[in-house]
């Protein structure tokens, strides 16, 4: 079957090149479609509901959402774990999936389960959008030389995020800072009481006054009208007018017990850009499975098209982070090193065999099976990344190709032949001779990455794709080396290439060796023993090695988790991070800095106000001062903020930091989780623990994460006064609210 295979590529060459470039055609395209991300998506299917209810503490989020919610989505199908946060006027709840589940029938069952919840009244659940933790792929700010805040986060709440989410593959966009516009009724409560009203009057009549309804069709002669009751709300006049009670005919209205102001919704975040307190941005996400290069090249037309035509004249967006830049230094850090790879394995060869030809022929084998490699993943939809590409062997991957067409070369060597064909019958016997050892040779090495498609979870997620990137590899190798090597062999090599003559220096190196080899002979006990005494060196030295779960990736960039006081007011961090951000630009080496201080209004992050993700967006390395590396840089600035007092330090950068809270909930690199129903006695606990680990060598941050409980004002009311005064516990429960 072998021997069939070979002679058919060897005397029917044409056809094994012409199918060889389809195959190539077919590879160059999977390669300009398939993903290529810098870093291996290491989580499961994550399903996450947000449940907002403005105003109540932890405590009421737990009770009243959180733990209905939890009931209701316990033991769903493939749900692995699930951990909820209860935070001021958020509920979180996070599930994850086996690795075998898909994301839309997960949503789909979570969104049925939810349903099914008794939830307190103005309270709809939302799932997060269907991204994953490395789907932040673009970060931009709204700037305008003459529109204020307002304006500002109006525009991008009602235009750029609806034309954004155009785009193909975004999942969602997160506006962010600014003031959220609204009209605030200020009712006066003496008014109110002079008249005899309270403030559910005032709510009452607002909700009946705002309102638009359809009152079918009239015919009018041969004309048929639509009917329809116009009553919505367009001003703040229309709400002074609204009309609470009528008393011998005269109204009482809004206006007269109350004042109507521009306001904005409470907010439990902002942004600071730079040197500027406020700011406006938003962050895309991008769909689970998506291609980011395609995903981006959808934003910026997006955005050209919003920064030319629709924009305000004065206000465009300016990019502050772009996935682009590390896509782009990724694919030119993959492509250096494969063009290394390819020449360093091409002089090698030359060395050695001493032939243009053969090296040209053994070189084709490394495109060509990458190209396999590229159709392989494009297949099963699965995407490229640096560690998959950057792990494959191009000597390993050309051995085949190397055994053979040496084989060849030295056949014509020692038998001259005198025309083509002896050639071809010299180049089908070599190839046969060589073949198949060749193919048990590859095939081993196939079979010893089968254990990596065993491993699970994270460790699959990583691993698995390098597997399956290598196997491709090596098979499309094996099936090059057995079909396309000797259609090559046949084509190019002819009966003047049996001059070729062997480098001396060969002939000596070979001398050398016979020697070496005779003399590990006559002393084999000793060869052994020196053999197994360095496996044991090996050995121990892979007990002091250090180990890492996940690999490290420079992104270029630094991202600094600043966490405050839990009582410290949303003014007060502003000014904070405002320090830290001026600390930050002082070092040459920053770009630019953007802090994120708590969570935007749609529940999406679960920061406190005490909690900021500043963003350090750095220069190119060979701008920065002479000896200056990213460790250094970091402990200059840890040592810089640190002299702020009451503020703790956490650096990281960002895809890395999103990738370890999405896989453990908590920011780090180790975590440490104790579990228990008494907080007092657990955080004691992890006090001791720190005590502990404050002498391990090589620990840098080290802290208890959301450690300190916000203070309360607690307002308990007295029912017997409330029951001698005729006031239900409701009625002055939502005067409080």
């Amino acid at each position: 079957m072998l021997r069939l295979l070979i002679e058919t590529c060897v005397h029917r060459r044409a056809a094994a090149l012409f199918a060889t470039l389809v195959v190539a055609a077919f590879g160059l395209h999977a390669y300009l479609e398939t993903p290529i991300e810098a870093y291996p998506d290491v989580t499961n299917i994550q399903v996450t509901v947000i449940s907002q209810l403005p105003g109540n503490a932890p405590e009421e989020i737990e009770r009243r959402i959180t733990v209905p919610l939890e009931r209701e989505l316990n033991g769903s199908p493939g749900m692995t774990l699930m951990r909820s946060e209860s935070l001021y006027g958020l509920s979180l709840i996070t599930m994850t999936f086996s690795d075998d589940t898909a994301s839309f029938p997960a949503r789909t069952m979570v969104l049925q389960r939810v349903a099914a919840a008794e939830l307190p009244p103005g309270v709809t659940p939302e799932l997060a959008p269907e991204a994953t933790p490395l789907g932040e792929v673009y970060q931009f700010r709204l700037t305008s030389d003459r529109h204020d805040l307002y304006q500002l986060r109006s525009e991008m709440q009602w235009n750029v995020v609806r034309v954004l989410r155009q785009a193909p593959g975004v999942a969602d966009i997160v506006p962010f800072g600014g003031y959220l516009k609204e009209f605030h009724v200020e009712a006066d409560p003496a008014r109110l009481f002079a008249l005899g009203l309270t403030l559910a009057d005032v709510e009452q009549a607002i909700t009946r006054s705002n309102l638009n309804v359809g009152g079918g069709f009239l015919r009018q002669g041969d004309q048929e009208v639509t009917v329809r009751g116009i009553g919505y709300l367009e001003s703040p006049e229309d709400v002074k007018r609204i009309v609470i009670r009528s008393k011998d005919g005269t109204p009482v209205t809004v206006g007269d017990v109350s004042s109507i102001v521009q306001s904005y919704t409470p907010r439990r975040g902002t942004v600071g850009v730079g040197l500027e307190k406020e700011g406006v941005e938003s962050f895309v996400w991008m769909r689970r499975d998506q291609n980011p290069s395609l995903v981006l090249e959808g934003i910026h037309a997006k955005v050209r098209e919003l920064n030319d035509t629709i924009l305000p004249k004065g206000m465009r967006i300016e990019t502050f982070y772009d996935r682009s830049d590390l896509v782009g230094l990724t694919l030119t850090t993959v492509h250096e090193n494969l063009l290394s790879g390819f020449l360093l394995v091409v002089a090698v060869v030359w060395l050695f065999l001493r032939s243009a030809v053969g090296s040209v022929v053994v070189a084709v084998v490394i495109p060509l099976a990458l190209l396999v490699a590229f159709l392989g993943l494009y297949a099963l939809g699965l995407p490229a990344n640096l560690i998959s590409m950057g792990a494959i062997d191009f000597g390993i991957l050309v051995d085949g190709a190397v055994v053979l067409v040496e084989n060849v070369i030295h056949a014509l060597r020692h038998e001259h032949p005198a025309n083509r064909r002896g050639v071809l019958h010299l180049v089908v016997r070599s190839a046969v001779d060589v073949g198949r050892p060749t193919l048990y040779a590859m095939l081993i090495i196939i079979a010893a990455l089968v254990p990596v498609f065993t491993l699970q979870s994270v460790e699959g997620r990583i691993f698995r794709p390098l597997a399956l990137t290598y196997s491709f590899a090596l098979v499309g190798a094996l099936v090059f080396s057995l079909t396309l090597v000797p259609a090559l062999c046949a084509a190019l090599f002819r009966p003047r290439h049996a001059r070729l003559e062997e480098p001396a220096w060969i002939e000596r190196l070979r001398a050398a060796y016979r020697r070496s080899l005779a003399w590990a002979l006559e002393r084999r006990p000793r060869v052994i023993a020196a053999a197994f005494a360095l496996l044991a060196l090996g050995a121990f030295t892979i007990t002091r090695l250090g180990t890492e779960f996940l690999p490290e990736l420079d992104e270029g960039d630094i991202q600094l988790f600043v966490e405050m006081p839990p009582s410290i007011s949303l003014e007060k961090g502003q000014e904070i991070l405002l320090e830290v951000r001026r600390r930050i630009l002082a070092f040459p080496e920053v770009r630019k800095t953007l802090s994120e201080q708590g969570r935007p209004e749609d529940g999406t992050d679960n920061e406190s106000i005490n909690m900021s993700e500043t963003f350090i967006r750095l220069k190119p390395v060979k701008e920065w001062r002479p000896g200056y590396n990213k460790k250094r840089l970091i402990d200059e600035m840890r040592g810089l903020l640190t002299e702020i007092p009451g503020v703790r330090y956490n650096f990281s950068q960002p895809m890395r930091d999103n990738v370890e809270e999405a896989v453990s909930g908590v920011r780090g690199k180790v975590v440490l989780k104790i579990f228990g129903t008494d907080l007092t006695l657990m955080r004691g606990t992890l006090e001791q623990v720190k005590d502990v680990l404050k002498s391990v060598p090589g620990i840098v941050d080290l802290d208890l994460y959301r450690d300190a409980s916000t203070p309360q004002l607690q307002v308990r009311f007295d029912r017997q006064a409330l029951a001698r005064a005729g006031i239900a516990m409701e009625d002055a429960q939502r005067t409080l609210e």
